[in-house]
């Protein structure tokens, strides 16, 4: 491997392994490997998977991670303090917000308590400034006042500086201002046209704050890891996966750490399009069930699930993200009983450290993962991410412990947790599925993760899904997906006016300069711009209506094709349209893309058959409804294109196990997937067929 030349490096940092592959052109060959995570410092996870994997950083035309870091700093409220510097009135917008609770199933708890901001009100600074909605300056800021709030924010010991004017998407010069002395005094400060340029002071202050927050914590981590590569030899650029799928440079994530809030989950999408575009399926809904969380998307038609806001501990952010629901239930999450007496799995999870029982770490909380060793779907002695070996005994203790405060036995007590780890999983489907109006019937299950494989049968029948397609290597899958993704940089700007010719003309002159521009960002960072595929959007809505929706159009803007399209969209979204009310432009969006060079998938060399068939495989018992059977193992770099299984079956390999359960056929196809086809005849868990 140290060897061949041009090397790319894909790296997924999960809560209990960081997961690593490494493509090399020369051969086609995808290599992957685990090594355990670390929470406190995650780019030790990373370093150590590199050299676990004896990889040369000196050959590698560049590495590309995805990371919770952003993530986990807002769920833990571990950054730093923050200032922000707002026209005066406008201190408490951003704890004011919509006036609504925005956590969902909230509306009627008495104890409800609102998630604050992340920047206190003693830290929120005003100035007398306004700039109008025409984009003409009404009130200047005075620098004298500026220098003065400015020493206020130096004195209290704020790390970040978010600036927040009214009005600024119309014209951001009076922040711009603001922001260049405040860069004078502090090395992390952020303006909110900078970062969401677009009306909706609310929604932009917001954003913009939980930039300021992120900012120091992801320069001070990306700086150590990029620092760590370079002294290991790596020349060549350092990408991180953004949360649209795209692929974010150094700078850009120093300037815009905001964009990296879902950068782990995002590459797993880019992976499942990549691989299922090559098999030709264009609806399918991808579960990554990882050690901490499971996290679903749906891509219908083949596209790519973009919502433009989210809500992640009743904190509003307003970036462009995949459509990625998550919860808190994987492998490692840990089963217990609530006060009531019923059996609840997660959102807790054992983590990396000690992880579940069977790790033998000295963790003794009974988890998904133990369940599945004592139903003997992960086997006693069976080696996890070439890193831990399974200690069957210590997760049948962790479970007879549990199940003995809730009168079953180990077996039952593992049953229950699948079951209920499984429930949980297919209602997170159902929400973005029957939810957004789409029948999960019509789509192809892919599971990945170190634990999605395992589970995915049991998912499917919950779901009447009858098709399951198992990437190669379905536990490094996301690491995979770095190297399946493009660079992206996006330019828009609000522009109120009503749908018509002239309208259009105007739009269709200013997205011509956004793509220049565009363009320009390449070429100053360093990245050939000649071949740039370009996107354009436009968030539009009937005229009096509050919201809008994201309309993909032609560079040309054609006003009935933008009618035609708005109107389709509109009705897929509400059941209806309106054809006699006015269509109100509200924002125009374009997207510039450096086409990725994903690598090639190499069809496997043997078909037809089994690779060992001349042994028969070994079997392990497995408890398959109440009743234990003796289930074949396969390996699965054992198994050749071509071959057909008739479940139950077991199928291990060093990133995850797949569990194909019965009344399921597992085929394995040119690429080395895995295809599982549901029997017919075999009934649904919800009693449909």
């Amino acid at each position: 491997m140290t060897s061949a030349p041009d090397l790319i490096v894909g790296v997924d940092i999960g809560g209990t392994f960081t997961d690593l592959t490494i493509h090399d052109p020369s051969t086609g060959k995808v290599t992957a490997v685990k090594a355990p995570s670390d929470g406190t410092w995650p780019e030790q996870g990373v370093l150590a998977a590199i050299a676990k994997a004896g990889v040369d950083l000196g050959r590698c035309r560049f590495v590309v991670h995805g990371t919770t870091v952003a993530t986990n700093a807002m769920l833990e409220r571990s950054g730093p303090r923050v200032a922000m510097i707002t026209t005066e009135g406008f201190r408490d917008v951003v704890e004011l917000g919509r006036t609504t609770r925005l956590v969902p199933g909230t509306l009627y708890d008495p104890y409800f308590r609102r998630t604050p901001p992340f920047v206190r009100r003693s830290d929120r600074h005003v100035v007398a400034e306004r700039m109008g909605p025409d984009g003409m300056s009404e009130t200047p800021p005075d620098p004298v006042e500026i220098e003065r709030v400015l020493d206020a924010v130096a004195e209290s010991g704020a790390e970040a500086v978010a600036v927040c004017f009214l009005n600024s998407y119309a014209d951001a010069s009076h922040e711009h201002s603001v922001a260049v002395r405040a860069r004078r005094r502090f090395d992390c400060v952020t303006a909110s046209a900078e970062v969401l340029n677009e009306v909706r002071e609310f929604e932009r202050f917001s954003t913009c704050t939980v930039n300021a927050y992120l900012m120091p914590l992801m320069s001070r981590y990306v700086g150590r890891l990029v620092e760590h590569l370079r002294e290991r030899g790596l020349a060549g650029p350092f990408y991180t996966m953004a949360s649209n799928g795209g692929l974010m440079s150094e700078p850009l994530v120093r300037a815009l750490p905001v964009r990296t809030v879902l950068s782990g989950p995002a590459a797993g999408i880019s992976a499942a399009a990549y691989l299922m575009e090559a098999l030709g399926v264009d609806g399918f809904v991808t579960c990554d069930m990882g050690g901490t969380s499971t996290d679903v998307a749906l891509v219908a038609d083949g596209a790519w699930p973009v919502k433009r806001e989210s809500i992640l501990d009743g904190i509003l952010l307003k970036v462009p993200q995949l459509d990625i629901h998550t919860i808190g239930a994987g492998g490692g999450s840990i089963a217990h009983r609530d006060s009531g007496g019923s059996l609840v799995v997660g959102p807790q999870s054992a983590g990396a450290d000690p992880g579940p029982a069977c790790y033998g770490q000295g963790g003794e909380a009974p988890t998904v993962t133990d369940a599945n060793v004592v139903l003997g779907r992960l086997g006693d002695g069976q080696r996890l991410g070439d890193s831990l070996e399974i200690d069957g005994e210590a997760a049948r203790t962790a479970v007879t412990r549990l199940g003995a405060t809730l009168g079953l036995d180990a077996g039952s007590m593992a049953e229950g947790i699948v079951c209920v780890a499984v429930a949980r999983m297919a209602q997170a489907v159902h929400e973005i599925s029957i939810g957004r109006g789409y029948d999960p019937r019509d789509f192809v299950l892919l599971p990945y993760g170190g634990a999605g494989s395992l589970h995915a049968c049991a998912i499917a029948e919950e779901l009447g899904i009858r098709r399951i397609v198992v990437p190669p290597d379905p536990g490094a899958f996301s690491a995979y997906g770095g190297l399946c993704s493009a660079l992206f940089r996006d330019r828009m700007a609000t522009r109120l006016r009503l749908l018509g010719d002239a309208a259009a003309a105007a739009l269709a002159a200013e997205a011509a300069e956004m793509r220049a521009g565009l363009a320009e960002e390449f070429s100053a960072g360093g990245v050939d711009a000649s071949d740039l595929v370009h996107r354009h959007e436009l968030d539009a809505r009937y005229l009096g209506q509050a919201h809008e929706i994201t309309v993909p159009v032609g560079a040309e803007m054609d006003v009935e094709r933008i009618r035609a399209r708005f109107e389709e969209i509109f009705e897929r979204h509400y059941g209806r349209i309106d054809r006699e009310k006015p269509i109100e432009i509200v924002n125009l969006r374009v997207i510039a893309e450096v086409p990725a060079r994903p690598p090639v998938l190499v069809p496997l060399a043997r078909t037809g058959e089994v690779a060992d068939a001349g042994s028969a495989p070994p079997c392990r018992p497995a408890r398959i409804d109440g009743a234990t059977h003796r289930v074949a193992v396969h390996s699965r770099n054992s198994l050749a294109a071509g071959t057909s299984l008739a479940g139950p079956r077991i199928i291990e390999e060093m990133t995850a196990t797949t569990w194909v359960a019965p009344g399921w056929t597992v085929t394995v196809g040119r690429f080395g997937e895995l295809d599982l086809d549901r029997n017919s005849k075999t009934p649904d868990r919800q009693g449909e067929d």
